[in-house]
């Protein structure tokens, strides 16, 4: 079966430091995918490659299939016009560690406008699955607020919700709780479990780590532009299979014995 999203030996250089140095990785349909690692590690430069919000200097990337951002012509990759990279760019999710709301906008017409705007839809479709958005964030009766006026992790969820208008193929999420008091971490956490329950297909950039140990079905660990392993999560998030993820993991060790915890009281 064709993934969903297949990332192929791409490579992608700021200056002499390889931000991403041969990096591969496939996500299945309905797949979780937690990445995880240090800072600078290329977590961030890998999905916002994949949205082509940052190119690539050589590889390629495919969704369902199709090569993003280039078209061949013969032996020879072309770019693609800007109008059909963001055709393709529609059919991803995207969320953001800052919240990447208009300010000056509802939180209604912050999910709307690009349904109407871009794909075209009615005022009234777009208003009805705006309010089934909001309330399967818990949001339904901030439809009329601005984002000044909620809690970061509010708008957080309005980012998922307005991310989701669109019925993505594959939901990328960059560190969605970076920004984030602790006290908020858990509302975002929340919808994103539920997202997972209903079979969403996600590539999570993040450092919650048991989280990440709690809903994704595979992880894959970068440091320093590569991929250095990957595998399902099972128990491996609370012990690492190499020197290189146990170190890293050592410093999480009381999220990952809270996570225990808590499947065990369960």
């Amino acid at each position: 079966m064709t993934p969903v999203l297949s990332v192929a030996n791409i490579r992608r250089s700021l200056g002499a430091h390889a931000a991403l140095d041969d990096v591969s990785l496939d996500v299945a349909e309905g797949e979780v995918v937690a990445v995880i690692g240090p800072s600078g590690s290329g977590k961030s430069t890998l999905v916002r490659c994949v949205h082509q919000l940052e190119p690539i200097d050589s590889g390629a990337m495919y969704l369902d299939g199709e090569l993003l951002g280039h078209e061949r012509d013969g032996a020879t990759l072309r770019p693609l016009p800007p109008r059909r990279v963001a055709g393709q760019r529609r059919r991803m999710g995207m969320v953001f560690q800052q919240f990447q709301l208009f300010p000056h906008w509802t939180v209604l017409r912050n999910i709307t406008e690009a349904q109407v705007r871009v794909h075209g839809l009615g005022r009234e479709q777009a208003r009805e699955r705006a309010m089934e958005l909001l309330g399967k964030v818990g949001l339904t009766e901030k439809a009329d607020a601005h984002p000044r006026q909620l809690s970061g992790g509010q708008q957080q969820r309005v980012a998922i919700a307005r991310a989701l208008a669109t019925r993505p193929r594959i939901m990328l999420l960059d560190e969605p709780t970076s920004a984030l008091d602790p006290e908020l971490v858990d509302e975002v956490l929340t919808v994103v479990r539920d997202l997972a329950a209903a079979g969403m297909t996600m590539v999570i950039v993040t450092h919650e780590i048991a989280f990440a140990r709690e809903v994704a079905d595979r992880y894959v660990f970068m440091d320093r532009g590569r991929v250095v392993e990957q595998g399902p999560v099972g128990g491996v998030l609370g012990d690492g299979t190499s020197d290189r993820l146990r170190a890293f993991l050592s410093r999480y060790t009381s999220q990952l014995t809270a996570s225990r915890g808590a499947q065990t009281d369960a």
